[in-house]
């Protein structure tokens, strides 16, 4: 069997795609990547059975310049006007009709047995392709996409309208965790087929006996604790509020913000203006392989997003079980989504995201007696593993084999030459 997944951005650092594509290419399928190629640098080498088909959009390569190449000034311009709802919703349309084009262009003489559209901005793509070719359509919803943080009421009207037309050619739902899950089966049906597969990492074979990157490459004191955050820096993910905690707390405790994103210049500013400029320090973005490795250096790991969107309640972040799997303890905003695990599994603390001096004491009490977070998170580590994610989704597609098997057999197709693609 032969998979087309579809990704509306470059491979690099998607960890979720880059693990399904691996556990289907480790089960014996031949898996095609269709992705954005916006970044100059090569793109990982995952596996024998996997090809990368990276799609350059003019649209997107313009944003990545302006991100890394541009002066403060005009990237703020630049933003503003692409924040404005109706510019962005013009700009994804043409960047997508693009995309979508090309990948027509790749399949015409193409033969696969299921496309995988990651998210709701390729699930069109799948449509069409199911239409016109017969493929087998699985939609994998990362995040609850329109209701994401930064979606205005009319992007939201719109993106419901579209989903709700295009779901009823879904053969399989994948999301991941339960409560998402429920959302997709309230709204649209519980006759929707679905699995949850959820974005666990492999977890570090060994830990660091002695936790001292980041100690090595700030120059920071051995007493020193490190507050990890890693992930996108954007509205709403609580940046501003862990900033703001450290006016609470020692100054042997230092904040480390992993990642890359539109608020780095205004969060170096705040840094800034509270004069902590000592204690906070911002990391270039890895790549998920090398992700742990630098994780399991840090003391504490932060997830405080606000409770903006339904998005965020819901959702349960990578970063998360990233932690976890580095054996690291949480602090995490008590929304349903974090804690089905933070909460459930008690490697962490929840608490209210805005509450600065709350998130402090938080940090405190782990920072003090670590000891029943640390243990927790190693059973943790043992329950929540990538091998038991890895075999769902591959009973899914053993499932849409054997269907797909059986469908040849039982019926005659109108159009028997799109049966042999």
């Amino acid at each position: 069997m032969r998979v087309l997944m579809i990704l509306f951005k470059d491979i690099h650092y998607d960890a979720r795609v880059q693990r399904e594509a691996l556990a289907l290419a480790r089960a014996g399928w031949g898996v095609d990547i269709a992705c954005l190629h916006t970044t100059a640098e090569p793109p990982p080498d995952l596996h024998e059975n996997i090809r990368l088909l990276r799609i350059p959009i003019r649209t997107k390569q313009i944003k990545r310049y302006v991100e890394r190449k541009a002066d403060r000034r005009v990237k703020r311009g630049v933003f503003r006007v692409i924040r404005n709802p109706v510019v962005k919703m013009a700009k994804d349309v043409v960047a997508q009709r693009q995309f979508a084009m090309k990948i027509g262009e790749l399949c015409q003489a193409a033969s696969y047995d299921a496309v995988h559209c990651h998210d709701l901005n390729t699930l069109n793509i799948g449509v069409h392709l199911k239409r016109k070719k017969g493929y087998t359509l699985i939609y994998d919803s990362h995040e609850l996409f329109n209701e994401m943080n930064g979606k205005g009421r009319w992007e939201r009207i719109v993106g419901y309208q579209v989903e709700s037309w295009w779901i009823n050619h879904v053969d399989w739902l994948i999301t991941v965790n339960e409560l998402m899950e429920r959302e997709f089966k309230n709204r649209y049906g519980g006759e929707l087929k679905t699995t949850v597969v959820r974005n666990i990492p492999e977890s570090l074979e060994e830990l660091p006996l002695e936790k001292n990157y980041f100690h090595q490459k700030y120059n920071l004191d051995e007493a020193d604790r490190i507050l990890l955050y890693q992930g996108g820096f954007s509205r709403n993910r609580g940046l501003e509020e862990l900033i703001r905690s450290l006016l609470y707390l020692p100054e042997i405790c230092k904040l480390v913000l992993l990642g890359f994103g539109e608020r780095k210049e205004w969060l170096i500013g705040l840094a800034n203006d509270l004069q902590l400029t000592q204690r906070v320090f911002f990391h270039e973005p890895l790549l998920p392989q090398e992700m742990l490795r630098v994780t399991a250096h840090a003391d504490v790991g932060l997830v405080l997003y606000q409770d903006s969107c339904l998005n965020n309640v819901l959702s349960t972040p990578n970063k998360i079980y990233e932690y976890i799997q580095a054996g690291i303890p949480i602090v995490s905003s008590d929304h349903p989504g974090k804690a089905i695990v933070v909460g459930t599994y008690k490697t962490g603390k929840l608490v209210d995201p805005q509450d600065e001096q709350g998130i402090a004491t938080a940090v405190q009490e782990i920072l003090e007696i670590p000891e029943s977070y640390l243990i927790n998170g190693l059973k943790a580590k043992k329950q929540l593993t990538r091998e038991k994610e890895q075999e769902r989704l591959v009973q899914l597609y053993q499932t849409i084999e054997s269907t797909r098997e059986r469908d040849k057999e039982n019926h005659v197709s109108i159009q028997p030459h799109l049966r042999e693609l």
